[in-house]
């Protein structure tokens, strides 16, 4: 914007530069948050999703550990089963806050109409603790996905950034869990993958640990899918979920 000059034998000091360039980045960025908030025709779905995972030392005071998870996610009002994963690994103790991880997943979306999406990913990711907050804690989880999907020629590459905050409920078995995620493609696809933001993913609820090693969750997961072929999507999801932990 250019520097606007009063008439007369008045004149206002000129701004800094800088100042002149924090300006027009802020424009940039609320443009941006504009365009991407901008409504667009949307379809909405309520589903259901169910988890497992389990992970741990491969032997006591071993630093090698092993990882497994495994959902099933129900669609159309949680009447037919869409989406099932089973996602295997291996991991190493780095510090006693963080871990690296790599491993392969099996995905497969079905159709309605048409053959099953049927999807190998490997995958690498750092879990690690980030800060205390408001009287829980923070921590982090970044992945890295090749996607290989049958019938593509290219490789889909994707992150994934996930934040979550648990908070104990008093000296009670529950707590308060909150965490978003969101994805990001690397890469353009000949299978729709434009790349930039993917989807989001935010939820919050309760989690209840009955004994040591053995957790519950139970929460409401606002799903946004950005869709470059079609309509948006916002699943609105219930989410069960059970972890061993040893």
């Amino acid at each position: 914007m250019a520097a606007v000059q009063s008439t007369g034998t008045l004149r206002q000091p000129s701004r800094p530069a800088c100042t002149s360039s924090l300006k027009a980045g802020w424009s940039a960025l609320w443009a941006l948050v504009f365009l991407t908030l901008a409504p667009r025709a949307m379809a909405v779905d309520d589903q259901v999703w169910f988890a497992l995972s389990a992970n741990g030392p491969m032997q006591e005071d071993s630093r090698l550990l092993l990882w497994f998870d495994a959902h099933a996610r129900y669609r159309d009002g949680a009447t037919d089963l869409g989406v099932t994963i089973i996602r295997p690994g291996i991991g190493w103790q780095v510090t006693d806050t963080t871990k690296a991880w790599a491993g392969y997943a099996r995905v497969v979306g079905r159709r309605n109409n048409g053959p099953n999406v049927e999807e190998d990913r490997a995958w690498e990711q750092l879990t690690y603790s980030v800060v205390d907050l408001f009287g829980g804690s923070v921590t982090g989880r970044t992945r890295l996905e090749q996607r290989y999907i049958d019938g593509a020629d290219d490789t889909g590459h994707r992150l994934r950034q996930s934040l979550r905050w648990t908070r104990p409920i008093g000296a009670s078995d529950w707590s308060w869990v909150a965490a978003n995620e969101i994805f990001i493609n690397l890469n353009n696809t000949d299978y729709g993958a434009d790349t930039g933001y993917g989807q989001n993913r935010v939820y919050a609820g309760l989690g209840w640990k009955p004994v040591p090693g053995l957790g519950f969750e139970f929460t409401y997961l606002n799903n946004h899918i950005d869709n470059p072929l079609g309509d948006n999507a916002k699943n609105n999801n219930f989410t069960v979920s059970m972890s061993l932990r040893w």
